[in-house]
């Protein structure tokens, strides 16, 4: 930490060789002008150069101050603010590392014993994060609430955050079917699984593929003994629809050529006379429209319909257009595929364009839904 000062006075350069004597460290000493010097030494010398500039007769004034000295002084004049902000830093950080709220959310009729099983296991505001394990309490909360299909904590800044999912009836047990097994009835990664009677075969965030045993159909009992009975349970996963749509290019366009004929018919309500026929062009347009005749009271009008002739003519669509187009038909098809209550998780989009004539798109969406499934009977 070093000082900048100006010294004024005569003969400056004996200044620099009584310093030197004194154990002064002078740097970048510079005349400013004829009677004034500007040097920098370190801070703590300052109080030994004032007190040989006052004996020699020079006048010191300090000029600037490093930055690590500027701070040093700015904390030393705050120091109670430097306090409260160090306390400010520690109570933000333990806050950081604490459970400051607790909050149940979509349980319905389970969220009392959803706030039991939270006292039972100690967590309440005040208590450090690091006391729990998140993955530890989503299980035991699984396996203690079976009227829950998904339970999921997590922290929201200081707030633990209980995430639950009732389950639907007849979404737990007893799925239909002969076979000892519950099997996948599609691939997915799994979220939830309960197991009322069984052996579970997989785990939450397992991939599984269409048809691979969910649940065993088979139980070891305390003996350490294998009895089969029938598999009861329910397993939910993340799953996906798929939809594949193309948009051409090239849109057909109508275009007047001008030509037209029109063709003029004399109508009663019994009766009708043509008095101007006009054959129609092989493409056009119909336009029709009907006149009174004029000077005379009789149910009498002029029916007159114009041909006019069309050709159609082939025009390039914009690309993003057809990307955009494209992409809601993928959409539409893979949502007819999930299930009418499905909330949609995630959402991917390719495209692609084959010989400049159609843009491709395939849309997969991702949703939860019930996997378990009863394979045939052996």
């Amino acid at each position: 930490m070093r000082l900048t000062v100006d010294i004024e006075g005569l003969n400056l350069e004996k200044l620099l060789r009584a310093a030197a004597q004194g154990g002064i460290t002078l740097r970048q000493a510079r005349r400013l002008e004829g009677r004034t010097m500007r040097v920098s030494l370190p801070f703590w010398q300052m109080k030994a150069l004032r007190a040989l500039c006052e004996r020699f007769g020079w006048e010191l004034r300090e000029h600037s101050a490093g930055p690590v000295l500027r701070s040093a002084r700015f904390l030393r004049r705050r120091c109670m603010l430097a306090a409260g902000m160090l306390l400010c830093a520690a109570l933000v950080y333990a806050s950081s590392q604490m459970i400051l709220a607790v909050r149940v959310e979509g349980a319905q009729e389970n969220v009392a014993e959803v706030r039991v099983f939270l006292q039972e296991a100690g967590v309440r505001p005040g208590r450090l994060k690091q006391s729990f394990s998140l993955d530890s309490l989503r299980e035991q909360l699984a396996l203690r609430l079976p009227g829950l299909s998904f339970a999921g904590v997590r922290y929201m800044g200081s707030t633990l955050l209980v995430d639950c999912q009732p389950a639907r009836e007849g979404e737990q047990a007893m799925i239909a079917g002969s076979g000892m097994d519950i099997v996948a009835t599609q691939s997915g990664i799994i979220t939830h699984i309960y197991a009322g009677s069984g052996t579970p075969q997989v785990e939450v965030g397992q991939a599984v593929y269409k048809g691979q045993v969910l649940i065993s159909g088979q139980e070891r009992t305390q003996a350490g003994e294998v009895r089969t009975r029938q598999a009861q349970g329910e397993v939910r996963a993340r799953v996906w629809a798929r939809g594949d749509a193309r948009v051409s290019l090239r849109v057909m366009r109508t275009v007047e050529t001008g030509q037209t004929r029109t063709r003029v018919t004399i109508k009663t309500p019994w009766s009708e006379r043509v008095v101007r026929d006009a054959q129609p062009f092989d493409e056009q347009d119909q336009s029709t429209r009907i006149e009174p005749v004029v000077g005379l009271f009789l149910p009498l009008w002029r029916e007159i319909e114009t041909y006019a002739e069309i050709t159609v003519v082939p025009e390039a669509r914009e690309k993003g257009d057809a990307a955009s187009m494209a992409q809601g038909a993928a959409e539409e098809i893979a949502k007819k595929q999930c299930p009418s209550d499905a909330i949609i998780l995630d959402k991917w989009v390719d495209y692609s364009m084959i010989d400049d004539e159609f843009v491709y798109a395939t849309v997969v969406l991702e949703y939860e839904d019930s996997i378990g499934g009863r394979n045939a009977a052996p």
